[in-house]
């Protein structure tokens, strides 16, 4: 059977409505887990009381958290910068259950930018609030030009990504200004830029990977990015064959 994959939203207005909110998430995060094998359910945004998070979360098989806002620096202990975007409190507080439920359950999760960075917090990790004013030479992580398409380099280390691409080099999209800082326990760094930028992690069992790029955008077009979701689909595949045992 094809695993159940799902792919955390988010809320917003739509133009010329502002009474009415609308789950989103962006059609490549689905597609792609379509086209690899697995079946995507969007996973609401619920903000109402006793929603049935575990419940939710029993009924999946894996976990996509996809991108958005910069999560709330108060999460992991610092007071917001000049530089820091907007948030979105409902979703942070939302998707911390659900990835506290996902451990406990033991479901491989797949963070992607704001996803990653979510993971990361919820794991004990903090963040870098805002690249251009604190990191030093930085790239241009937020790029300018079509966001399909690749922008600069990460390096690899042996892990997830790595072997999912089989290269230890990859030119990759960008689009964020925030980033992991003091990564969480329990959890390596598996992709850097050449300014030090984190943009690959996961645990050290192998079960949660986080990227910072926006796979999503590409595998579109690239078939060596799809490898991504592929790879991703195949871990959810194998964990619940043992988790059957």
């Amino acid at each position: 059977m094809r695993p159940i994959i799902g792919v955390a939203c988010t809320k917003m207005y739509f133009p010329k409505n502002d009474l009415d909110q609308f789950f989103y998430v962006g059609s490549g995060y689905v597609n792609g887990i379509a086209r690899s094998g697995g079946t995507p359910l969007i996973l609401p945004l619920l903000t109402i009381q006793d929603a049935p998070f575990r419940e939710m979360i029993e009924s999946l098989d894996g976990l996509i958290l996809s991108g958005g806002e910069d999560p709330s620096p108060h999460l992991y202990g610092e007071d917001p910068l000049q530089g820091l975007g907007d948030i979105n409190y409902e979703r942070d507080i939302t998707e911390l259950e659900i990835i506290k439920i996902a451990l406990e359950l033991k479901k491989p999760i797949l963070g992607i930018c704001r996803g990653m960075q979510i993971l990361n917090v919820a794991c004990g990790g903090t963040l870098v609030q805002d690249i251009p004013s604190q990191v030093p030479g930085a790239l241009q992580h937020a790029q300018k030009g079509s966001r399909q398409y690749g922008a600069h380099k990460i390096t690899l280390q042996p892990g997830f990504v790595a072997d999912a691409l089989g290269k230890t080099e990859v030119l990759v999209n960008t689009s964020h200004h925030q980033a992991v800082k003091d990564i969480a326990p329990g959890f390596k760094v598996t992709g850097c830029a050449a300014d030090g930028v984190i943009e690959a992690m996961e645990s050290l069992d192998g079960l949660h990977v986080g990227v910072q790029w926006h796979p999503e955008r590409m595998w579109a077009h690239d078939d060596d990015m799809l490898k991504i979701a592929e790879a991703f689909v195949a871990r959810v595949k194998q964990q619940k064959l043992q988790a059957a045992k």
